[in-house]
């Protein structure tokens, strides 16, 4: 049996789709995101929880907020628009991908496990971001969901 715990975190961002992509999606705009992410441990604690979701807050939605929120998540292959941002002394985030919802909530998951693994606290007991489910829209979202375990 395995037992899981799900956060909802918001935050809003901007972003705009690179490489050419022909729809109205390439021109800047912004969201408010919602991520559903789930975590798992190995066992539960001492308390009988996977982790406190105060823990939680406290790691993963303060890297969001002092990262992200209200700022530009930039691709490194759109020059302009980071020029702008940077004359403009705005507030961004530069990334290696193009920011799609399927790419950011793939990111997302390796830099909320980075956080939550080294944090002196509870980085030792094995927890593991199983899935996030990234909400662009209230209608569209993607989800990344971690490969069974053989």
């Amino acid at each position: 049996m395995t037992v899981s715990i799900t956060q909802r975190i918001e935050w809003d961002m901007g972003h705009r789709l690179g490489d050419g992509y022909p729809s109205k999606c390439r021109h800047a705009h912004g969201h408010r995101y919602v991520a559903e992410v789930s975590f798992t441990a190995p066992d539960l604690d001492r308390y009988g929880m996977v982790v406190d979701f105060g823990d939680i807050k406290r790691l993963c939605k303060t890297w969001i907020d002092d990262n992200i929120d209200h700022a530009f998540l930039v691709y490194d292959k759109d020059p302009s628009l980071l020029a702008f941002l940077r004359a403009e002394d705005n507030r961004h985030h530069v990334v290696s991908f193009n920011t799609t919802a399927e790419n950011i909530a793939t990111w997302l998951v390796g830099v909320l496990q980075r956080t939550i693994d080294t944090d002196a606290a509870i980085g030792s007991r094995g927890i593991q971001v199983t899935r996030l489910k990234l909400h662009e829209t209230p209608n569209g979202w993607a989800e990344w969901v971690a490969d069974a375990q053989p």
